[in-house]
């Protein structure tokens, strides 16, 4: 028959011993945790390679990637290419796929190390890259605008005569 109150001094002593033994936690701002290999920090792109073709943004499936583009003609030949000259990557939307990084034609994305991401409301989370802003809140893929229906005009029966 087990004695009253036997589990609580079991209890007690478990605690008394971890009270005097040397701590194992550690604080997070002062002491960081080294990351795993191959792990996914936050996106980041580099605007002198990216030559704007546009398929990070189309195969993104949260669409946190918007990219604006015009055509120059840097090199003088006569042609123009199309440039980035407006970048935005959404944070508060991506979820590290990483999707973008295997797409990309010349390495221009990548992920960071850097995974510590705050901000006060959504739209700071929005980080730009190049030369023009782009309006974050528009989505990069607008909706697909389908054209109206057209009723058919029944024929028109000629009065026999």
């Amino acid at each position: 028959m087990p004695q009253v109150g036997q589990g609580i001094l079991k209890g007690m002593g478990v605690t008394i011993r971890h009270l005097f033994q040397n701590k194992i936690t550690r604080q997070y701002p002062e002491y960081k945790r080294d990351l795993p290999e191959r792990s996914r920090g936050m996106l980041t792109v580099d605007m002198d390679r990216c030559i704007a073709c546009l398929q990070c943004m189309r195969i993104c499936p949260d669409h946190c990637i918007s990219i604006e583009q015009e055509k120059r003609d840097a090199d003088g030949s006569g042609k123009a290419k199309p440039y980035a000259v407006g970048f935005v990557i959404d944070d508060s939307r991506c979820m590290y796929c990483s999707l973008c990084v295997e797409v990309c034609p010349v390495n221009c994305i990548y992920h960071t190390e850097e995974f510590e991401a705050q901000a006060y409301n959504r739209l700071e989370l929005a980080r730009q890259f190049g030369e023009r802003p782009v309006d974050p809140t528009i989505d990069p893929k607008p909706a697909v605008k389908k054209k109206p229906k057209v009723a058919k005009k029944a024929p028109k029966k000629e009065a026999a005569a």
